[in-house]
């Protein structure tokens, strides 16, 4: 399997494709068909494309936190490829010290079930107190897996997470949504973008998927000026390959990916 890495201080950040599918037209509902159809082809898509990306982060004094967790068994055959990813990179389930969760829905938690119980059976779960919230007693992934982990910690905006990183709370998608700031020039933002080639032109177009779309609207639109302003690396756990990491620069009243 392909991995694309970023080294920040003592921390490699690799990410890993647990899986992907196509969106059909109900998920950007309110994007017009000639619209739609001509961003995809300045992308080069034929489709609404979407990858699902995990994380590795392998620190110097040896631990491994995940970044997410991929689907599992939650698609099918469309995604829950990271266990195995993770074979090829010798890290084996016991050994992952922490699962940072950007928010818990099933393609992000989903990975972190084994059956009825926890897929990586010593790691710390770590998350916004938000998303705990939001999730907590539901028969789901989200709540399934802070059912199953006897390690949670609860954080909030700011979080020091130790090695550099520090949470970046951006709601909206879930009310606990999140990001990770790595280093001085590296963003994890989970899912504040779908689809580039339909979102990075209009930040403020949004996926069905939203608890609060006028937030998660906000909450995206400001998190990419600020990369494109401050020059930051990002990644995104729906950015397709097979470059996982980039920078953008303004376009108009939207932004544009390119290369790192």
């Amino acid at each position: 399997m392909a991995v694309t890495t970023q080294q920040v201080g003592g921390t490699q950040v690799s990410c890993l494709r647990d899986g992907g599918m196509v969106f059909g037209d109900k998920v950007f509902a309110a994007l017009d068909t000639e619209t739609r159809a001509a961003r995809l082809a300045a992308a080069g898509l034929d489709a609404v494309r979407t990858d699902f990306n995990a994380y590795v982060l392998r620190h110097a004094d040896g631990s491994v936190d995940l970044v997410d967790t991929g689907c599992g068994t939650q698609f099918g055959d469309q995604g829950g490829a990271l266990t195995g990813a993770l074979a090829e990179m010798g890290i084996a389930p016991e050994t992952v010290d922490r699962i940072l969760f950007t928010h818990l829905h099933g393609d992000h938690a989903g990975g972190a079930l084994n059956g009825q119980g926890a897929a990586f059976p010593n790691a710390e779960i770590v998350l916004h107190s938000a998303e705990a919230a939001h999730w907590r007693g539901q028969d789901k992934p989200g709540g399934q897996v802070l059912a199953v982990y006897d390690r949670v910690r609860l954080v909030e905006d700011g979080a020091d997470l130790g090695h550099g990183i520090r949470l970046w709370h951006l709601p909206g998608h879930t009310p606990g949504h999140c990001g990770l700031r790595i280093g001085s020039n590296l963003v994890l933002v989970g899912d504040i973008v779908h689809s580039e080639a339909l979102q990075l032109p209009q930040p403020a177009l949004r996926p069905m998927f939203d608890v609060d779309p006028a937030q998660a609207a906000a909450s995206c639109t400001a998190a990419l000026t600020e990369i494109a302003d401050g020059g930051l690396v990002w990644s995104g756990s729906h950015m397709l390959g097979p470059d996982k990491f980039a920078r953008l620069v303004r376009d108009g009243a939207g932004f544009r990916r390119q290369p790192v």
